[in-house]
């Protein structure tokens, strides 16, 4: 990696870049509500569940498809995501992050946004990060690493933003889980996706009872 691409890495993977995923949650607000995340560590052990049990074995699997076809991807990413709020999640943070880079006149997100606005794909986010990324010049290793760093970024925020943890704590999270991304970013990918998230999925889907900081 040469230094622009380093500072491209840092830019994007920055959690002040509008990359789409602020509204969500992953599941945690839901288990915050139900009183099975109350404190730093579990949604240390949510986060890293996140990661070895969803992300490695689905999202990470759906971004290396996209990069070579981002429209099969996307189809797969469609059927394997059986979860209606997560489905959902995936493809509004993949407009979001499509219609950032279509902003900053990226070609390649313009023209994937304009089959996703017409209905012709659905946009997942994994898709999207491959299109996008992969658009600025970034290799697959690099998109890899930060798309699994942004699932760890992204519960640890919601954790601050639901009150479970402080800024510390936030920290102390991010640190905690480094070493399971790093190790998983080891593993060979499967080819096929999967996912074993059930405690996540079901406090994901379970959005019918109050108002809620969180689409997910």
């Amino acid at each position: 990696m040469n230094r622009s691409e380093l500072i491209a890495v840092l830019r994007f993977g920055d959690s002040a870049f509008p990359s789409g995923g602020f509204a969500f949650s992953s599941g945690l607000e839901g288990a915050v509500r139900d009183g099975f995340v109350t404190r730093e560590h579990d949604v240390l052990a949510f986060a890293a569940e996140a990661v070895v049990n969803r992300w490695h074995t689905m999202d990470r699997v759906l971004l290396r498809a996209a990069w070579t076809d981002p429209v099969h991807a996307d189809r797969l990413a469609e059927a394997s995501n059986i979860m209606s709020t997560l489905r959902e999640a995936s493809r509004r943070s993949g407009a979001a992050l499509l219609s950032t880079f279509a902003s900053l006149g990226s070609a390649d997100a313009v023209a994937y946004r304009a089959d996703v606005l017409s209905g012709r794909n659905p946009g997942h986010l994994p898709v999207a990060q491959a299109v996008c990324y992969r658009g600025q010049g970034l290799d697959l290793d690099s998109v890899d690493a930060m798309s699994g760093w942004q699932v760890l970024s992204g519960i640890a925020s919601a954790a601050l933003r639901l009150g479970v943890i402080g800024h510390l704590g936030s920290q102390r999270v991010m640190d905690g889980t480094g070493p399971v991304l790093a190790s998983t970013l080891e593993l060979v990918p499967d080819i096929e996706p999967s996912s074993f998230t059930a405690f996540a999925d079901i406090a994901a889907q379970r959005r019918g009872d109050g108002i809620r900081l969180f689409a997910s």
